[in-house]
């Protein structure tokens, strides 16, 4: 891995609104290219919003053709970056819930969400694969909302060499956002409880594996559901990097990651990876 800044973005993608939302992309493109940064990460669905209804699929596309990824190569070979974005991919008669990483020469490859999470199942197909991506300056993988909460895809991916997974999510506002309008009032209420809490489900397995991880979410109401927000970034022992502000309002972080602290993490005594025993698992794969 070498040392490499990238940047994370919190917005809202508006449902029925595919203009607003590209325009959106397109501004903090040029904000993370400016700062420069090799990659930014959008949350999850952030161009074709996030809600449960059938009227969710209007903006479907393939994911190496039509007006999205068309604008999304383009802005990326413009400004030599790497773009991951989420979007309703239309694939084999069915619609996924994926996300899409393009580079400076193209699609670098695609994640499908793996874990559907309660009314997702009535619209998407999930994903049957866990993927890995090079983006030259590291190997990376995604973990689209809900898949982040499984610890099986983490070891998945850092037993392939991963070293940077990217978490974008669309997390309704505490489960009261689920096709609801939840007041501004409530929405930072939650914000500032949680950034209370602390050390996330995601500072836990960056560290258990020791990679670093990048986190973004879509926040407010979008016409549909309220959804939660925040960004933040963790390094491979679980410290935080970077994190946003308490906000409900677009906006994104940049930070660098020092690839000098995944070789030290990978170094210490109780890497995981060093001590485990495969033999010992089995019944993690074994259905209940």
């Amino acid at each position: 891995m070498e040392n490499v800044k990238v940047s994370a973005v919190q917005m809202n993608a508006l449902k029925d609104d595919l203009d607003h939302n590209l325009d959106v992309h397109v501004r903090f493109i040029e904000e993370a290219a400016e700062a420069n940064c090799a990659m930014v990460l959008f949350p999850e669905l952030s161009v074709t919003a996030h809600y449960r209804d059938p009227e969710a699929l209007k903006f479907a596309e393939p994911a190496e053709s039509g007006r999205i990824y068309s604008l999304m190569r383009e802005k990326a070979r413009q400004h030599d970056i790497i773009v991951g974005y989420g979007f309703c991919e239309s694939a084999h008669g069915a619609y996924y819930h994926s996300q899409a990483f393009v580079g400076p020469k193209g699609m670098i490859g695609v994640q499908r969400k793996l874990h559907a999470s309660s009314d997702e199942y009535f619209v998407f197909r999930m994903g049957r694969k866990i993927e890995s991506f090079d983006f030259g300056f590291c190997k990376a993988g995604a973990l689209i909302c809900y898949d982040v909460s499984f610890s099986e895809c983490w070891r998945i991916l850092a037993l392939r060499g991963v070293e940077l997974i990217l978490n974008p999510s669309a997390g309704r506002c505490g489960g009261m956002g689920m096709g609801k309008k939840v007041s501004k009032k409530a929405q930072l209420e939650r914000r500032t409880r949680k950034k209370r809490k602390g050390p996330s489900i995601v500072s836990t397995h960056a560290a258990e594996n020791a990679v670093f991880a990048v986190c973004c979410g879509q926040s407010g109401y979008n016409g549909h559901s309220t959804h939660g927000g925040g960004i933040n970034m963790v390094d491979p022992m679980g410290y935080g990097i970077a994190g946003g502000r308490i906000a409900l309002e677009d906006h994104s972080i940049c930070a660098e990651l020092d690839a000098s602290l995944l070789t030290e993490a990978r170094r210490q005594v109780n890497y995981t990876l060093k001590s485990r025993r495969p033999e010992l698992y089995q019944e993690v794969a074994e259905m209940i």
